[in-house]
């Protein structure tokens, strides 16, 4: 039986729903139950809500929460849950598990350009040390039987920078998630694959999308797959820094609408959700070691929510795949720092410090984290553009409260985690419905503080209006996530002209201090293929890393598929992409570059002075 709210309440629940005590789940018998068939529906469905299952304590506590339909295991120690919306309720966003267990919503990390457009690969390749390395016959390099797995918006596959000479694909595979008829990749339950052999049978015929209906309306992974390992083609003067490279795409399903919803991201927003970026990776490492060949996986989107620390729950398994050996992940810093979307205190030793906030005329609703160490405390109050105060709101913990202003039509409602399941540190959760555009005050109290200041963020640009932002932002710990994981490479972005950090380029460090990024890479303007033929250029952190996961094949060539160095993982790439760097006048890891600009002929000069050593 459901629970009758007031329409004023509804806006602050996850559902208007009441939870339904399940009884005991046994993870791997649950697990073995949710069949592919039981499952695929739910996966689809706008009505069933997915949530991150962890093996241990957090099953039981969840599961008697909501009472799953079904479970579908990703790893050893995760799983995703479903549960119909109507038995969500109003109390579970105040769990401290809960919030890390809610998928994130993900953008492409693709930027506007300085203008310039480019006509060649020619210029980037000899920044990166690429075509230096390439003129060295006896290196001979050039990704061959290693995988470039790409997490992103599908690949166009009819591209020539895509095929073979004998016309046949350089797709090894693509798992479109969107497709709720086809056959699944084995293991996984929705979408379905597109092999190598279907992809050339498809490119022999007449009419290709006859028999592979696969198309990138977005272009981003066509291009990111493009710049990574494109063919050489002199003609058009573009080249991918690993032409022989084979390729993997996993096409991301959208983000359902009630995940948009509960984040206030507006419902036409290109946006993703982490759930299925996990699936994603699981897939692309499931594949490489079935045909036993070495994998890069390039990862280009980003989000803003989570503590910037590293600890999401996509994070541990970007980490955990980072560890393994004949592996090398590569993420990105994002396009965050300009946009004023980060705000820190270092504390004021005041009451409260009051925080500006600017909100445009177009913006309908936004979330905001306010992140603290552990042991800090702090509570807020918010004065409306008009002068409406909402006082100070105490801490009701498992709690959703919703404040609502009078003259302004405006909605907050704030949750308050004294110590977020994952992190054990202090979240604010605030989502602000309808605002009055001008300027809002949060008035942020400290109640108790051993240090550290806090950190609030809104959500990365793609998903609030330009004219949302900080009055007094810091540009600084604007690492979009996954980019703040301990363990892959993080690279930033620089102007191939001058060597400058790119405008919007992420800066440093984590939250918690880690030395993030660790290089920097070309990402402005870059030259690359475009989806439904012929170039163009492109900016963004997603394009940066994507050069730099085509110079990461070389090493797993050399290393792996030359037997060279078979043990040979990310830690020892990005040893080596650090050592072998540029970087003019640094000393110490960079905010803004990390330990330089990467350059692959240096660090393959790296490699061999530790060989020596």
């Amino acid at each position: 039986m459901q629970q009758e709210l007031p329409a004023s309440m509804e806006v602050c629940l996850w559902t208007d729903g009441i939870g339904q005590p399940a009884e005991e789940i046994e993870w791997w018998k649950a697990a073995a139950k949710g069949a592919a068939m039981d499952c695929k529906n739910a996966i689809f469905s706008q009505d069933m809500q997915e949530f991150f299952v962890q093996r241990a304590a957090l099953l039981e506590e969840l599961s008697m929460v909501y009472g799953f339909d079904c479970i579908l295991p990703l790893d050893e120690n995760y799983a995703v849950g479903y549960v119909n919306t109507g038995r969500v309720n109003s109390t579970t966003i105040g769990f401290p598990s809960v919030y890390s267990s809610v998928p994130r919503c993900y953008a492409i990390m693709e930027e506007a350009g300085d203008g310039t457009q480019q006509t060649s690969s020619a210029p980037v390749l000899e920044e990166m040390g690429i075509a230096r390395l390439d003129r060295l016959p006896y290196l001979d390099l050039s990704g061959r039987g290693v995988i470039i797995g790409f997490i992103d918006t599908g690949i166009d596959y009819t591209h020539p920078v895509f095929k073979n000479p004998d016309g046949t694909s350089r797709i090894t595979a693509i798992w479109d998630q969107n497709v709720e008829d086809g056959t699944p990749p084995q293991g996984f339950a929705y979408g379905v694959e597109y092999t190598g052999e279907q992809i050339s049978q498809a490119l022999e015929s007449g009419d290709p999308q006859a028999v592979v209906p696969e198309r990138d309306e977005n272009g981003h992974g066509t291009f990111v797959a493009g710049v990574a390992a494109g063919n050489r083609d002199r003609e058009s003067g573009f080249s991918g820094v690993a032409p022989f490279s084979d390729i993997m795409m996993v096409k991301l399903k959208p983000a359902k609408a009630y995940l948009k919803s509960l984040y206030k991201i507006p419902q036409d927003a290109v946006c993703f959700q982490e759930t299925d970026m996990a699936w994603g990776l699981q897939y692309l490492m499931s594949k490489a070691a079935a045909m036993r060949r070495p994998l890069v996986v390039c990862m280009t989107l980003g989000t803003n929510s989570g503590g910037h620390s590293g600890r999401g729950i996509l994070d541990s398994m970007i980490n955990s795949a980072a560890e393994r050996y004949h592996m090398c992940v590569v993420t990105s810093t994002g396009n965050e720092s300009s946009y004023g979307l980060h705000y820190r205190s270092e504390g004021t030793g005041s009451e409260y410090e009051e925080v500006e906030l600017r909100i445009g005329e177009r913006e309908r609703g936004f979330t905001m984290e306010l992140w603290a160490e552990s042991l800090n405390q702090y509570s807020v109050s918010v004065v409306s553009p008009t002068g409406e105060l909402i006082r100070r709101i105490p801490d009701r913990r498992n709690h959703v409260q919703q404040m609502n202003f009078l003259f302004e039509d405006t909605r907050i409602c704030v949750n308050y985690f004294m110590s977020e399941g994952r992190s054990g540190n202090q979240l604010i959760l605030m989502r602000v419905m309808d605002p009055t555009a001008g300027i809002w005050r949060f008035q942020v109290y400290e109640d108790r503080s051993f240090g550290g200041g806090f950190d609030i963020w809104l959500p990365v640009h793609n998903f609030v209006t330009e004219d949302t932002y900080f009055l007094r932002a810091d540009p600084y710990v604007t690492i979009a996530d996954p980019g703040n994981a301990s363990e892959p490479i993080t690279v930033a972005t620089y102007r191939v002209e001058d060597g400058s950090v790119a405008l919007h380029s992420g800066r440093g460090f984590t939250r918690t201090g880690g030395r993030k990024p660790d290089v920097a890479a070309p990402g402005v303007s870059i030259y690359g293929p475009e989806s439904g033929g012929g170039f163009g250029t492109k900016s963004g952190g997603g394009i940066a890393s994507a050069l730099t996961a085509g110079g990461c094949a070389l090493f797993l060539e050399w290393a792996v598929v030359d037997k060279r160095q078979p043990q040979m993982r990310t830690q020892e790439i990005k040893r080596l992409l650090q050592g072998g760097a540029e970087r003019e006048g640094l000393l110490t890891a960079s905010r803004e570059l990390g330990y330089g600009l990467v350059n692959f002929y240096g660090a393959f000069e790296e490699l061999r002075i530790v060989a020596g050593s």
